[in-house]
């Protein structure tokens, strides 16, 4: 470790893993520090983690709905295999880590990192400590679960949204689920899938208040949630909270009280505030504690970047992984790529899947735009009427003007993988052209896509047949 690296990475999740593949691939020699389990929160505790319990949810809500039309018999999950799976797949996973960055010729190295200088990083692990010099630094240190003060957690019946797993393999009968975010709603789909009375709480006025999320996504979603039984309370917010050895009482401020097995806090998150020196270093933060970044991923100090939950933006894996080639290219070629979060698609797995990218209608609006909204029901599609599924659309923003392509969100089956097509329209120089040149599969989501697009736009040549702007992320000739 005598020569100094190019870049060197403190924290080994999502954003800090991406960005030091990204500088390696960029020609760089790499270091990656990390403290506990490679992988960081997105694969030991939440993003694969949630993924593989959530599908097992999702096979057993389509395995319900289908009785009656080719199934019969009761149909019940098994926890504990589900629970060896997960974890099974998450040690896999983490074993092949220091496989990947080998072939790509990145030190991993163990320990507590702390800034001593914008070049130089004091390294304390089991072998002792160790100073590791690099011309750049990427900080993906991550953040921790927001605390509720009226909501003290303690670990075993009041449990953070990065123990859900943990909490899921207790088998609570009774679970509060607080926070109407992605983590609540994902929670509350699949504990009420493995039998659990589940009431979700939000102190706000819908679920997913998100600008990307349509009001008709969530409301919809919020729809199909009531339907399984989860109950869902809006406009609420904690008081005061007893524990004993049976379980929770919870006060809400509007009178009513609850009596639950397990509570689950989910209203956030801030960054961790582990003394890894950039504070001293002159590092600007912003009132929560976040890193201020300029768009390019550098810190106020030239030559410190950070990435992912421990800065402001979008806290997801889908985020960090975009930051982390955002800064792993900069840092290692000094270069200005810039962060731009509506090219990153949200992916929310719950009764109802939902995805979106770009902007919303309301975002163009704000952004000067007259947006029109090309609108696809499920219930128009063959593929989703066969398999039970017609709950669900497409919706797919433009501007009225023009053409352009600004994004769109979409509810119900595939939404995962079919935002990627909206995706690759505001990306492209058809823009929301694009969409209609396509040869689809039949029957497919994605042919409904196509054909409404195909109508709308027939009717937009009548009336503007010269005026098109490509889509609003497309790359420059």
């Amino acid at each position: 470790m005598s020569r100094p690296y190019d870049v060197a990475v403190i924290g080994c999740g999502a954003g800090g893993y991406q960005a030091a593949v990204s500088a390696a691939q960029c020609g760089a020699r790499v270091v990656l520090i990390e403290r506990a389990g490679a992988g960081g929160a997105c694969l030991n505790r939440a993003c694969v983690p949630k993924k593989a319990v959530a599908h097992v949810a999702s096979v057993l809500a389509t395995a319900h709905g289908l009785l009656g039309r080719g199934l019969a018999g009761a149909m019940c999950g098994d926890l504990a295999a589900m629970m060896a799976h997960e974890e099974a797949l998450v040690a896999d996973l983490r074993r092949g880590f220091p496989q990947r960055l080998k072939a790509l010729a990145i030190d991993l190295v163990a320990g507590h990192a702390r800034l001593q200088s914008a070049h130089a990083i004091v390294v304390s692990g089991d072998r002792g400590t160790t100073t590791i010099e690099a011309r750049r630094v990427i900080l993906a240190a991550g953040a921790r679960p927001r605390p509720l003060p009226a909501c003290p957690i303690d670990g075993e019946r009041v449990v953070a949204a990065d123990r859900l797993i943990p909490l899921l393999a207790s088998e609570p009968k009774r679970l509060l689920c607080l926070g109407g975010g992605a983590t609540g709603v994902e929670a509350a789909f699949v504990f009420r899938a493995f039998g659990a009375e589940v009431t979700l709480a939000t102190r706000g006025d819908r679920l997913l208040a998100r600008p990307m999320i349509s009001e008709r996504a969530a409301r919809l979603l919020e729809r199909r949630l009531s339907e399984s039984g989860v109950t869902i309370l809006k406009g609420v917010s904690v008081i005061a909270t007893q524990v004993d050895d049976a379980g929770v009482t919870v006060r809400f401020q509007d009178g009513r009280e609850g009596r639950f097995d397990r509570v689950l806090v989910a209203v956030g998150s801030v960054p961790r505030t582990d003394d890894i020196g950039y504070r001293a270093l002159g590092v600007r933060c912003d009132s929560e504690g976040f890193v201020a970044t300029r768009e390019t991923l550098e810190t106020s100090v030239p030559g410190i970047y950070a990435v992912g939950d421990m800065k402001g933006g979008p806290m997801t894996a889908a985020a960090a992984l975009h930051d982390g080639r955002i800064a792993g290219e900069n840092a290692a070629l000094g270069g200005h790529r810039r962060r731009n979060y509506h090219q990153v698609p949200l992916v929310i797995d719950s009764i109802l899947p939902l995805a979106a990218v770009g902007l919303s209608e309301d975002l163009a609006e704000r952004a000067g735009f007259a947006p029109e909204v090309v609108y696809i029901p499920y219930g128009a599609s063959v593929k989703a009427r066969a398999q039970g599924a017609s709950a669900g659309f497409i919706e797919i923003v433009h501007d009225e003007e023009t053409g352009q392509m600004l994004g769109g969100c979409v509810a119900g089956g595939g939404a995962d993988e079919l935002v990627h097509l909206v995706l690759a329209a505001c990306r492209s120089r058809r823009g929301l052209w694009s969409l209609a040149d396509l040869d689809y599969g039949h029957p497919s989501y994605g042919e409904e896509l196509g054909a409404a697009v195909s109508a709308h736009l027939a009717g937009f040549m009548r009336s503007r047949p010269t005026v098109f702007r490509p889509g609003i992320y497309a790359f420059r000739d």
